[in-house]
């Protein structure tokens, strides 16, 4: 029940990041029948490479991934497992998200 409570904690604040993020300029795309090309187009980081990388950059796994456009580049929102567990909200740049 723990994990349950963990992950509507992140949800909570991944969607009041999502909220406030409107006056900054920020669309995202959940649905990846939409993100997928924009993925292709910009030249981003698909989410298979995404994923491989932070198990080793971010010691996780993720859990979801979420494209945002930012201004004038493109992010990801993802949320994270950790290895304790735990659930984490982390905003990566979609082209180089560990400045690789």
């Amino acid at each position: 029940m723990r994990a349950v409570g963990s992950y509507l904690a992140v949800w909570s604040t991944f969607a009041a990041m999502a909220t406030g993020a409107v006056a900054a300029d920020v669309t995202c795309y959940a649905d990846w029948s939409v993100a997928a090309p924009i993925v292709q187009q910009e030249g981003l980081m698909t989410v298979e490479q995404l994923t491989a990388a932070a198990r080793v950059k971010l010691k996780g796994d993720i859990v979801k991934t979420t494209l945002c456009k930012q201004n004038d580049g493109y992010v990801f929102r993802l949320v994270l497992r950790g290895t304790d567990g735990r659930l984490n909200a982390v905003t990566v740049d979609a082209k180089k998200p560990f400045g690789d």
